[in-house]
């Protein structure tokens, strides 16, 4: 009796397990491929009016790119950045010296984010081709990262909002906190109520 009680049981969390896991899926993925964006009120001086662009997100981890914000000191790069005159912009704290990415950007839409080791391996002289096309790729140090599940708990606190990706990151016409501002106004969830509020109707 109690073998057939505990096999019912696994029978119950495998199915409760496989009709949660779409949802389950979307938690983990759903702001990959977007732009996220700190909110005013938040204290995170490393954030502050900066747009993000969501480029990895899974059960275990997220990582994205600040995308409007210039590397502050050039001189503390390694060689093969510091030498040359292709922009570089500042991804966010974690490994900002060695953590290396290469956007790639076609027609005002971003198509790739990729690690400098791999582009190498593809395209050998990738910065030169960078300098060359400047309107086709930008290189990032660093990225920002968080850990399970800590975006989202830091999206319930209204620390961030979301937005769909949009080419006006890339608008030379706009300063960096005009880019910030007009992630803002376009988030698609500043008038939803938080997650706890929406459960309750």
């Amino acid at each position: 009796m109690k073998s057939l009680r505990a096999a019912l049981n696994w029978q119950t969390l495998l199915a409760v397990f496989f009709i949660l896991l779409p949802t389950l899926l979307g938690f983990y993925h759903g702001d990959r491929g977007r732009l996220i964006a700190m909110v005013s009120a938040a204290s995170d001086p490393n954030f502050s009016k900066t747009v993000l662009f969501m480029f990895d997100q899974n059960w275990y981890r997220s990582r994205a790119l600040v995308l409007n914000r210039p590397y502050p000191d050039r001189s503390s790069l390694p060689s093969y950045l510091r030498k040359g005159e292709v922009p570089i912009y500042w991804g966010g704290p974690v490994e900002d010296r060695d953590s290396v990415f290469i956007l790639g950007i076609q027609d005002g839409k971003l198509t790739k984010v990729i690690s400098f080791d791999e582009a190498v391996k593809i395209q050998p002289d990738i910065l030169a081709q960078v300098a060359k096309r400047p309107d086709c790729y930008r290189v990032f140090v660093g990225y920002a990262g968080w850990g399970l599940a800590q975006f989202q708990l830091e999206k319930e606190l209204q620390i961030w909002r979301v937005t769909d990706f949009a080419p006006f990151v890339f608008d030379p016409a706009l300063s960096f906190e005009e880019i910030w501002q007009k992630a803002l106004s376009l988030s698609s969830d500043k008038k939803k109520p938080k997650i706890r509020d929406r459960q309750k109707t």
